[in-house]
């Protein structure tokens, strides 16, 4: 519209103005003013018909089409993840965007076709979702839809094997154990290698949060044997291959008082989640310090005669266990700490001269040197194990308090042992030795060698069963080794 304005201006002014009566040179300022007016017009035409469009093109070069503005292209492609959203809430998702570019172009009387452009990009166009692969132990288990989302449902899982926090007590440790003070969780860790990787994968293929623990709680058997060798016992081999032990009894019935032999094939089959959580948790319990005995001797009484000028007390100690757990079940603890919360006051006696010496102090030593536990005291599943298993590269075998030996021989459960009574109530037992140095009747000293460590009776390796008795009541020997 405005290049025809100012066509028809000049048309006008040519034909209103009157050449014949200018001179020379104004005849000429005419001439220029014309064309002047001449070339404006044309640029103005020209600058009305020549466009900045935009060319849409994929990551090949491939021309989808021409579009007015980028704007059209973006609100579309807008429009489009607006609309994926509302109906794939909280889903991640990729769209192909970056495979196009937007270029500008100049065109001579405008090539953009918006419509038929959009048109093309609807097949062009794409959007994906993305979710999180979880794999344990390189096994795929389920895809959620982001990392925080699978991390949440593994915290849960996880949180399910900790103590319950408002329990202010929980079970004793062992058989015959005093209550413990509620445990302090120091670490929590799967055993088992998790990762996890973001796919694209279609959004129907999402595990709720339910479903999800539902897979993670599954469980599939892992079947294995094993051939009892020497040094084996029922709580070493648990512990080697991380089975409980009731698993192992569960498993072999036929297993009585503890005693397999060499040969045996143990059923260790046992039903594992697919995911297992490992805690280590403090704990701790108060134990009694025996008071042991004080004793003078006098030689104005007879060997038979005592004198108790005081009865003395007990002590207590606080003793803190580490305690290991798999799924909740128990798989080792030991002894970390130890506080004396009172001292033992000995009882203290008078003796005739004639007595013979080794009445016990109720102090006990390890009657091995450098030992290294391979069962422990404890009542499990309606079976006791009386006394505490060791073994040690010195085979000798001491006494672990003063006292007279009652008893020294054989029999088919302990093979080759040895009965010490202490003369204070107490008695310590020595089994399966290959060899006894005392005789009944004999008189040791805490200390003394009494024989030597083997594998008679009923035993699977050379090792030393030792018990502590207390009026015949069977009692936890760590409990009073000092």
């Amino acid at each position: 519209m405005k290049t025809k304005m100012v066509r028809e201006s000049v048309m006008q002014t040519i034909r209103s103005s009157s050449i014949r009566g200018l001179s020379p040179k104004g005849s000429k300022w005419f001439i220029f003013i014309v064309v002047l007016l001449g070339i404006i017009a044309a640029t103005a035409y020209i600058t009305s018909n020549y466009k900045t469009e935009y060319r849409v093109l994929l990551r090949n070069n491939q021309e989808l089409g021409i579009v007015s503005s980028p704007q059209t292209i973006q609100a579309w492609m807008q429009q489009k993840i607006l609309a994926y959203k509302s109906k794939h809430p909280g889903v991640n998702f990729e769209t192909n965007e970056e495979e196009m570019s937007i270029v500008p172009i100049k065109t001579w009387f405008g090539k953009a076709e918006d419509e038929k452009t959009i048109l093309e990009l609807e097949q062009f166009f794409t959007i994906q979702s993305k979710g999180v692969l979880v794999e344990i132990d390189n096994k795929p288990i389920g895809v959620v839809r982001s990392k925080q989302e699978a991390n949440l449902i593994l915290t849960q899982y996880k949180n399910r094997y900790l103590p319950v926090k408002n329990n202010s007590r929980v079970t004793a440790l062992s058989y015959s154990a005093s209550p413990v003070n509620a445990a302090s969780v120091k670490t929590t860790e799967f055993v088992e290698s998790i990762t996890m990787e973001e796919i694209v994968i279609d959004s129907q293929y999402f595990l709720t949060t339910k479903a999800m623990m539902k897979k993670l709680e599954e469980s599939e058997e892992k079947k294995v044997t094993y051939t009892v060798r020497s040094g084996d016992c029922v709580s070493c081999i648990a512990q080697k291959f991380n089975v409980p032990l009731k698993v192992i009894y569960d498993n072999n019935p036929w297993i009585q008082d503890d005693l397999i032999t060499i040969g045996d094939v143990l059923n260790l089959s046992v039903q594992q989640p697919i995911l297992s959580v490992k805690t280590e948790e403090e704990v701790s319990e108060t134990l009694e310090i025996p008071q042991g005995t004080e004793v003078n001797y006098d030689e104005s009484l007879r060997s038979e005669v005592t004198k108790v000028l005081s009865n003395g007390s007990p002590g207590t100690k606080k003793v803190t266990y580490l305690v290991t757990r798999i799924n909740g079940e128990i798989v080792e603890e030991k002894a970390i700490k130890a506080t004396i919360l009172k001292k033992a006051v000995p009882k203290r006696i008078v003796q005739g001269t004639k007595v013979v010496k080794g009445i016990g102090t109720g102090s006990f030593a390890w009657p091995i040197t450098s030992p290294e536990i391979t069962s422990h005291f404890g009542k499990r599943w309606g079976r006791l194990h009386a006394g505490t298993d060791t073994v040690s590269q010195d085979r000798s075998i001491y006494a672990s308090d003063h006292g007279k030996v009652e008893y020294a021989g054989y029999d088919s459960g302990y093979g080759n042992h040895i009965i010490i009574n202490h003369g204070n109530g107490y008695r310590t037992l020595y089994a399966h030795l290959s060899k006894i140095s005392v005789k009944e009747a004999q008189v040791v000293e805490k200390g003394e060698e009494i024989g030597v460590m083997g594998t008679t009776g009923r035993s699977t390796g050379v090792h030393l069963h030792f018990e502590v008795r207390k009026n015949g009541q069977q009692l936890n020997p760590l409990k009073f080794l000092e």
